[in-house]
């Protein structure tokens, strides 16, 4: 029995002798440095861990190491193993915390440095130290129940927002200063008690590392201040925060952070005074200023909005939900949103006035497969002429009025609308208008009444009268434009295609006699028209061609003064067709008209017709039987002035008489050839 005892005392002593020389001894110090090096530098091969001394007695240690020849970790002082107490100091100094990625699996910039010490045991322990980093200064105090962090001091002065950035390896696209003040009297969560406030001055975005690192185009200086104070409490984090920029201002009353959850509740007020100072983030030159606020959820990578907001001097509520940063669905409802508002946000003239409303309900706003309604109704809707006469050189008047509605349907990638708008001067009816969203292109039918042509003067500067429908359809994208249309005009048909720049119409069995009816213009002509148009609107050039079929004259002032002079009804002759060439150049036309029937011959060889100005200048020659005629017509087109050049005319009259009193004298005489050279060198004289 003695035996055994003996061994096992020899066996435990032998066994404390060894811990003793591994741990307490210079020899075993090495072995344990050696160890520790090893299961670092074993691991990863970028990082490279120099233990220089470490030193483990009963009552003290000290350890000195480097890591990658720049970074120290020192820690000394006294601990007591057994009694699980120590009272420690460190001092850590990071020249380059990027040597460190290896290691930390994060990469990093910068330099770190920490000073500080370790009191306590097992049950309560305190460290408390100081910190640099990204150019600022940190202290904290913290109290460790069983190795557990209890109560946390925390203060940040000044550290530098750009160097925090570069620090966690992203780009410096701001400067400033953060300060953050923590005061927690419990950390753990379900059981949080204390608050945390920070502020950020003289903020300010580098625009030019903003615009390369997020693809934007900042060009005007965006500076901004933040103040946020939190508390703690159980497993919530409760926050009111002002931020301040000079672009918009953010504030929330009371945002709640639920731990573990990461569910976020918040209210907030956004307001932007100045739209116009987005323009180059948003690449839109927006007019005005924006106010909304309401309540936010976020969780789990979907966020809920539902708020309210002023656009265009409206009572507007809307409510969205994102997903993964896309919309699912957006319900929003416009309530008597201003015109002349709307006009000016979107940076277009002020050319009218009225109230819209917009009742949208988008059950899937994703672009591939939408799904939704949209309402939109305008009324009291009234044109600016001053605005529209200055803006599209109009020469407006009387009061142009117009309400409308419009029901779109959003159906996978497109909108389908549905409209009809009603003005004073004409209304427009849209049976259905497809606009695809990722094509953006547009189809669409269209039909344009005027039940009163009349009330179209201050638009065309042209009197007339009557009515006209005109319908077709419109083919538009990116690139390319095409616009059809067609009308029952006047006893025959107006059809037209407008091909982007190129503007081609023709218009056949329309009755000229009803044409200049309806056009106030001097009832001279009643034939059917067969006419071609061929017109460019970029260089407002073109041509005018055709024919007028089976015409005849009316009577008027010209029959009546070619009935006068040459005692001949002209309003009896009929013309199979009258050919008609004119070069148009803006609105100005140059014709060449040629006429033929049994017994007369009209041409017009130079005409100069002046829309804008509604001037006419022609020369007509016309051939009655063997009389010729000439005549200048001038003036306004309603009433142009019509003159008789009378020298033709006489010398027609005088050549007629002498060969009745003459010619049957001298051919008995001097013989049909002598008597024809006579005649000539004669009437050579007048």
């Amino acid at each position: 029995m003695n035996k055994i005892f003996l061994g096992l005392t020899l066996f435990i002593l032998f066994v404390l002798g060894s811990v003793y020389g591994i741990l307490f001894t210079k020899p075993g110090n090495n072995i344990v440095a050696s160890y520790i090096e090893d299961t670092v530098n074993e691991q990863q091969k970028d990082v490279k861990l120099k233990v220089n001394d470490f030193t483990l007695t009963f009552n003290t240690i000290n350890f000195d190491a480097v890591i990658s020849d720049n970074s120290i970790i020192n820690i000394s002082g006294d601990l007591q193993l057994l009694a699980k107490k120590a009272d420690l100091k460190y001092d850590i100094n990071i020249k380059d915390l990027s040597k460190l990625q290896a290691l930390i699996k994060q990469k990093l910039n910068g330099s770190f440095s920490t000073s500080g010490t370790f009191k306590g045991d097992a049950s309560l322990a305190v460290v408390a130290g100081i910190a640099s980093i990204a150019k600022g200064e940190a202290k904290y105090n913290v109290n460790l129940e069983n190795f557990e962090p209890s109560n946390i001091d925390f203060t940040m002065n000044n550290v530098k927002i750009d160097e925090l950035l570069y620090t966690v390896d992203q780009a410096k696209f701001a400067k400033g200063d953060l300060s953050i003040v923590a005061k927690i009297k419990n950390a753990k969560v379900g059981q949080l008690d204390g608050t945390i406030t920070s502020s950020v001055k003289n903020g300010k975005v580098i625009n030019e590392i903003a615009n390369k690192q997020f693809n934007q185009n900042i060009n005007v200086p965006i500076t901004f201040k933040s103040n946020t104070n939190a508390v703690l409490s159980k497993n919530l984090i409760t926050s009111k925060t002002d931020f301040i920029s000079s672009l918009a201002t953010l504030n929330t009353v009371k945002s709640i952070v639920e731990l573990p959850s990461g569910k976020i509740t918040s209210d907030y007020l956004l307001k932007v005074p100045n739209l116009s100072k987005l323009e180059s983030i948003i690449g839109t030159k927006l007019n005005g200023s924006l106010s909304t606020s309401g309540d936010v959820v976020i969780n789990k990578g979907i966020i809920k909005a539902d708020g309210k907001t002023d656009i265009f001097d409206s009572l507007s509520k809307y409510s969205i939900k994102l997903a993964n940063g896309k919309a699912e669905y957006i319900k929003a409802n416009i309530s008597d949103a201003k015109i002349e508002k709307l006009l000016y946000l979107i940076n277009q003239p002020k050319m009218a006035t009225g109230k819209i409303n917009i009742d949208a309900n988008i059950k899937s706003a994703d672009v591939s497969n939408l799904d939704g309604l949209i309402t939109t109704t305008i009324t009291n809707g009234k044109v600016i002429n001053s605005v529209v006469n200055k803006e599209f050189k109009q020469k407006l008047k009387k009061t142009i009025t117009f309400k409308g509605d419009i029901n779109t349907t959003l159906a996978k990638t497109q909108a389908i609308s549905k409209a009809n708008i009603l003005s004073s001067l004409a209304s427009i009816d849209v049976n259905k208008a497809v606009f695809d969203i990722k094509t953006a292109t547009l189809n669409s039918d269209y039909l344009v009444k005027v039940s009163d042509l009349s009330k179209l003067y201050d638009v065309t500067q042209t009197k007339m009268r009557g009515k006209m429908d005109l319908n077709g359809d419109i083919k538009s994208s990116a690139n390319s434009l095409l616009v059809r249309g067609n009308s029952k005009l006047l006893g025959g048909a107006l059809d037209f295609i407008l091909k982007d720049d190129n503007f081609n119409a023709n218009v056949n069995g329309v009755q000229v006699k009803q044409l200049t009816h309806m056009m106030y213009y001097p009832e001279v002509f009643d034939s059917t028209s067969k006419l071609k148009l061929d017109y460019n609107l970029l260089s407002k050039k073109g041509k005018l061609t055709g024919n007028l079929i089976q015409g005849h004259f009316l009577q008027n002032d010209f029959s009546s003064l070619i009935n006068q002079f040459a005692k001949f009804n002209l309003t009896r002759e009929i013309y199979d067709t009258v050919d008609i060439n004119s070069d148009i150049n803006n609105l100005v036309l140059k014709t060449i008209v040629k006429m033929k029937s049994k017994n007369t011959q009209i041409d017009v060889t130079k005409s100069i017709l002046d829309l804008e100005k509604t001037f006419v200048d022609a020369n007509v020659k016309a051939q009655i039987r063997k009389l010729n005629l000439d005549f200048d017509i001038k003036g306004n087109t309603k009433s142009p002035k019509i003159k008789l050049n009378t020298k033709d005319l006489f010398k027609n009259k005088i050549n007629d008489k002498i060969n009745k009193k003459l010619g049957d004298k001298l051919k008995d005489k001097l013989g049909d050839e002598g008597a024809k050279d006579l005649l000539n060198n004669f009437k050579s004289l007048f």
